[in-house]
């Protein structure tokens, strides 16, 4: 009995032997594990940075399918077209900048080149410098004959938002040459834009604090000016919105 007794305390050292070597057969360097992290993670940006490629491929294909590469004629349309292929694929605007120059003819490529050096990583920099750089040959181009005839037609019925963003819109295309031009005269011209009755709830506005100061010539003060016309604008609306009555519930 003692000899089946020992056999038996044999029997389970033996088990828990093994057991304990498999426990130990699971255990992982920390120096190993964190190699086996940064591998897997280092795996998951190379397929993350595989799908931006393969979107920003997708969109210069959709670009130059649509209008060819650009060989430095009708600008404006070129970039229309171009951001609103990359916006729909998701392409942040310094790879914007960078991809660019693959959707031009090879004979300009490196003047492209020399333009996003000059600009860096900026967007709007870069659409600016483009502009300015192709202007003569841009069809679509807004000029500054063209920029004040529309300032002199009458009768627009554009609200103050909707007069401010066009305003904006034509303004961003004239050369760096014309902007200097009109600069200082930025908030009279876009008050002429106004219609008659827009002009005279504006003009209160962008009164200078002191008498003698005339109209503001700070174009933030415009900005400023048109959202605080169009809260009020908003609450009046509100204000003249009948109430609906409820009749009352019959018993």
């Amino acid at each position: 009995m003692e000899n089946e007794n020992k056999n038996f305390e044999g029997f389970l050292g033996g088990v828990s032997g093994r057991e304990s070597s498999k426990g130990q057969g699971m255990y992982m360097d920390p120096s190993i594990a964190s190699l086996f992290q940064a591998f897997s993670l280092s795996m998951l940006q190379q397929q993350s940075n595989d799908r931006k490629e393969a979107l920003a491929t997708k969109a210069l294909q959709a670009v130059v399918n649509k209008i060819d590469q650009f060989d430095g004629r009708n600008i404006s349309r070129y970039l229309k077209c171009y951001v609103r292929e990359m916006e729909l694929n998701r392409i942040y605007e310094k790879k914007m900048v960078a991809l660019f120059g693959l959707a031009t003819i090879p004979e300009i490529r490196d003047h492209i080149t020399s333009i996003t050096d000059r600009c860096g990583n900026s967007l709007e920099d870069f659409l600016h410098a483009l502009k300015d750089e192709y202007f003569l040959e841009d069809a679509d181009c807004v000029t500054k004959k063209l920029f004040l005839g529309w300032i002199e037609w009458p009768n627009k019925n554009l609200q103050a938002t909707e007069l401010l963003r066009e305003f904006k819109r034509q303004y961003s295309q004239l050369s760096k040459v014309e902007k200097l031009t009109l600069e200082s005269n930025k908030v009279d011209l876009f008050l002429q834009a106004a219609d008659g009755e827009l002009q005279e709830k504006l003009e209160p506005l962008l009164e200078g604090k002191e008498e003698d100061e005339g109209l503001t010539t700070k174009w933030k003060n415009v900005e400023d000016a048109v959202g605080l016309l169009t809260k009020k604008e908003r609450r009046k609306d509100r204000s003249n919105t009948p109430k609906t009555v409820q009749a009352p519930k019959a018993p």
